[in-house]
């Protein structure tokens, strides 16, 4: 079986083996990004640990007094997505660091193995339990050893959820290697402890591992559960948009700029995924600005498509947007007022633009935002022209292309939803 029910099992025996003094270990952990299974050494420190275990495990493999017995290589996931598929996940975090370990040692295959599970409950649990921080923390303990991840995922509150993923999680997705290894002393002493209680051993153990695999074998049928293919060879590693998906979000949003113009504005912003958000903001301003030859007033909309480089939907973003408005302008300094041809003639065009969103209670709730965006682009205007007087008269009509820019923001964020 691929997936590694028996872990429980395997890492009882290696525990039992430590305290007998018949084993020794040398172990590292390396850690991964969300969603991701490639190996990245500057992450999260991993290339100085790496480094340093690849020093003593080469310094053990050239000291002829000891023996590899063997070679541990164990992963796991976070449990935001399917178990199907951060099994996926987790198989490919194993490979990696297998390949990375092929590439670095020479040691017998006989003595490598390879694990790999969605979740590690007793991590989980040690987790939560270690840290007196986690929100709503007796309730989920409650349900971490009851190993029911749907109502975890179900019944979770918001800050309790934020909380395990930005500190709790990131410890999940990791892999664990572990030398096991033994000196001449060590093999000696276990020569002297007599073949029979050796052997006995062996059959106890090999007997607790069968029966455990028969139980979970029966547990797959009644469950009707079918593990998911294993990736080819020269599949993508990169998994992204595939698991640990984030919980939904939508935010509501007003630009700061248009408010000094008495233009009122409102914004809705919905995730579609873990990269693209759609914002769909309107703005409508029907005063002058305390006199009738004074005013910029406005009804239109410009929404937008957003690429985001980080996951989390902060930082910065790609968009492109479309605009669609009618408009009524007239400055007091100028001759004449520009108004949408018939009132009824909106103008529209589309461009780009760039942003940042910067997080303004990231230790928090993680609500509140402040986003900063400027673009430009082509509008298409059709427009009538009167002159700048009280009740002034219609003079001509216009239709011109603009390039330029169109869009300008200082938008104060608000999240909802999980």
């Amino acid at each position: 079986m691929r997936k590694i029910h028996t872990l429980l099992t395997l890492m009882a025996l290696t525990v039992s083996a430590l305290a007998s003094g018949q084993v020794q270990r040398d172990s590292v952990k390396v850690y991964f990004r969300q969603g991701l299974s490639v190996f990245e050494p500057f992450f999260n420190g991993n290339v100085r640990r790496l480094n340093d275990f690849t020093n003593r495990a080469k310094a053990l493999q050239r000291d002829t007094l000891v023996t590899l017995e063997r070679v541990l290589v164990i992963a796991s996931a976070s449990p935001e997505g399917a178990a199907e598929v951060n099994e996926r996940l987790a198989y490919n975090r194993a490979q990696n660091i297998a390949n990375y370990l092929h590439q670095n040692f020479t040691f017998d295959q006989n003595a490598f193995e390879v694990y790999f599970n969605d979740l590690d409950w007793d991590l989980f649990q040690r987790l939560v339990e270690e840290d007196h921080y986690v929100p709503m923390r007796w309730e989920l303990l409650s349900l971490i050893r009851e190993r029911d991840l749907r109502r975890i995922k179900v019944e979770r509150f918001q800050r309790t959820w934020d909380y395990l993923l930005d500190n709790i999680f990131p410890e999940m997705r990791s892999t664990l290697v572990v030398f096991e290894y033994k000196t001449a002393e060590m093999r000696e002493a276990e020569a002297r402890e007599g073949l029979a209680k050796a052997e006995s051993e062996a059959a106890e153990a090999e007997a607790r591992l069968q029966e455990e695999l028969r139980r979970k074998e029966t547990e797959t049928e009644v469950r009707g559960y079918t593990p998911p293919p294993l990736p080819d060879d020269d599949e993508d590693d990169f998994d992204l948009d595939l698991s640990e998906a984030r919980p939904w979000s939508c935010y509501i949003k007003t630009n700061l700029l248009p408010w000094p113009l008495l233009d009122a504005n409102l914004a809705f912003e919905f995730e579609m995924g873990r990269h693209l958000s759609f914002s769909i903001p309107v703005i409508y301003g029907a005063l002058d600005w305390f006199d009738t030859l004074a005013k910029f007033r406005v009804a239109g909309t410009q929404p937008e498509l957003r690429l985001w480089f980080r996951d989390d939907f902060s930082g910065p973003f790609l968009a492109v947007h479309g605009t669609l408005a009618l408009y009524n302008v007239a400055l007091p300094s100028e001759e004449f007022r520009f108004q949408d041809r018939d009132g009824r003639t909106p103008a529209y065009g589309a461009g780009l633009n760039l942003g940042w969103k910067f997080r303004l209670d990231r230790n928090r709730a993680d609500r509140w935002g402040l986003e900063l965006s400027a673009g430009g682009g082509w509008l298409h205007l059709d427009y009538d022209v009167f002159y700048n007087v009280d009740d002034g008269r219609y003079s001509h009509s216009e239709v011109r292309d603009y390039y330029g820019l169109d869009h300008a923001s200082i938008a104060i964020t608000y999240r909802f939803g999980r």
